[in-house]
């Protein structure tokens, strides 16, 4: 899916502008066109300690 492909690896980032991971996979329902979860891989350590 180019949602999809277009998710995967880009920065995800909390409201004080800190890196809290990167999408790693995105699941979709597809008779509601919803996405159901996305999965992160870890953070900076900011995001640890912070």
């Amino acid at each position: 899916m180019k949602i999809d492909s277009e998710l995967v690896g880009k920065e995800v980032i909390d409201a004080s502008g800190d890196q809290i991971g990167v999408v790693k996979d995105v699941e979709w329902d597809f008779d509601s066109k919803r996405v159901e979860s996305i999965e992160l891989d870890e953070g900076s350590i900011s995001s640890k300690i912070g």
